[in-house]
């Protein structure tokens, strides 16, 4: 396996378990990692098959490259959890989001000036963390200006750091950035297109699995700035056309799992 694809595992070890703590309905049952789909179900004598996918972002200023500037984010969480890891045995998960304008000043440098800013804002990340590690699991520190430690010690360009300690209840941890910025929210456009890509593989997915679950993961923070949740609440309620037996949304960030509403396609059948 790849150093790439061990990491990619263990993101979504961490997410699938975060989803399943957060789900009270989420059946009991042995989880095994898997490919098409991302993961087995072992419950009752059913086997479920669930997949897992990041809902997509489209920023409305169409100058601005989210992705490019999700990577950078990505890969500074990396490199900050890297260093805690190094020293501390305790899983974690940790959130931090930047302000707005971290990204666009970020990636108008030059190679070797990103990378030194990368470099000391994970060394920044890794110390605030390491200073305020909950001792108990379950526990949840946030560190923002409203108090001293965060007022004196957050780098300019970040809001806040949220830390949470999952050691005895995630296999791995879980490090994400998030930016503050406007994006087009969750709405029945962005669900729909999820849903199209993933039905399009779904006759792919292991044919034994008597259930397919579909998980789409939405981080709020994202588009917190031009949240409205009105809108939510329409996309939320809408009736989805997909072949899942089940979808969910599942917005990573406060650990809120919403089943949508979905109607199968209907099946042709084969002509004899």
């Amino acid at each position: 396996m790849s150093h790439n694809q061990e990491k990619k595992e263990k993101k979504e070890w961490a997410i699938i378990n975060m989803f399943r703590s957060s789900y009270p309905y989420f059946p009991i049952g042995e989880l095994e990692k898997s490919e098409s789909p991302d993961f087995l179900l072992r419950s009752e004598g059913k086997l479920i098959g669930i997949e897992l996918t990041e809902l997509k972002y489209e920023r409305e200023d169409k100058l601005f490259n989210l992705r490019a500037h999700e990577d950078f984010l990505t890969y500074m969480m990396e490199d900050a959890q890297h260093i805690v890891e190094q020293t501390c045995e305790y899983k974690l998960m940790v959130e931090v989001l930047f302000s707005d304008d971290i990204s666009p000043t970020v990636l108008m440098v030059n190679e070797e000036a990103r990378l030194l800013v990368r470099q000391g804002l994970a060394e920044s990340i890794a110390k605030i963390v390491s200073d305020n590690i909950p001792e108990a699991t379950g526990i949840k520190y946030k560190v923002d200006r409203t108090s001293k430690y965060g007022y004196h010690s957050l780098h300019s360009k970040i809001q806040s750091i949220t830390i949470l300690n999952v050691t005895g209840r995630w296999y791995e941890g879980l490090w994400y950035a998030a930016i503050a910025t406007k994006v087009k929210p969750l709405s029945i456009s962005s669900i729909s297109q999820r849903l199209v890509a993933k039905n399009c593989k779904l006759q792919k997915y292991n044919p034994t699995c008597d259930e397919q679950w579909l998980v789409i993961i939405q981080n709020s923070f994202l588009m917190s700035s031009s949240y409205n949740s009105e809108a939510v609440e329409v996309a939320l309620a809408h009736i989805y056309r997909s072949n899942f037996d089940k979808v969910f949304v599942f917005e990573r960030s406060e650990g809120m799992v919403s089943r949508l509403n979905i109607e199968k396609y209907e099946t042709k059948r084969l002509k004899r």
